[in-house]
């Protein structure tokens, strides 16, 4: 049986970094054992995110980050403010989902659209 989770994350790297601790950004995650209620679920709080930071960027084109430039935090280790980063993930059994070039097109087209008005 398939296993998809949507996650959501808020820290200062994108969510692509899956750097050892990159599970304390977790600020949510929904699973789901049927791929369309992931999809459904993940394009929701896509658009949500898109719409409420100015500035998006995607890789393998379900991991998104998002953020506003006025939202940083400080950094003891760097001693300066760093950028805190709103990202969302799709996973399918536990690894980054890679949609097909039917759903890249039917599902995800409208996040490519929005990450090329935006740049």
């Amino acid at each position: 049986m398939n296993e998809f989770q949507v996650i959501k994350t808020k820290g200062e790297y994108e969510p692509w970094w899956f750097f050892e601790d990159w599970q304390s950004d977790i600020e949510a995650s929904f699973t789901y054992t049927e791929k369309t209620e992931a999809m459904t679920k993940y394009l929701e709080m896509a658009r949500e995110l898109v719409g409420t930071y100015p500035h998006h960027a995607a890789k393998k084109t379900v991991l998104l980050a998002t953020w506003s430039e006025d939202e940083t935090q400080y950094c003891e280790e760097c001693d300066d403010d760093i950028q805190t980063f709103h990202g969302l993930i799709l996973f399918q059994n536990g690894k980054v989902y890679e949609p097909t070039t039917e759903e890249k097109v039917l599902y995800f087209s409208f996040l490519e659209r929005e990450i090329e008005e935006s740049t």
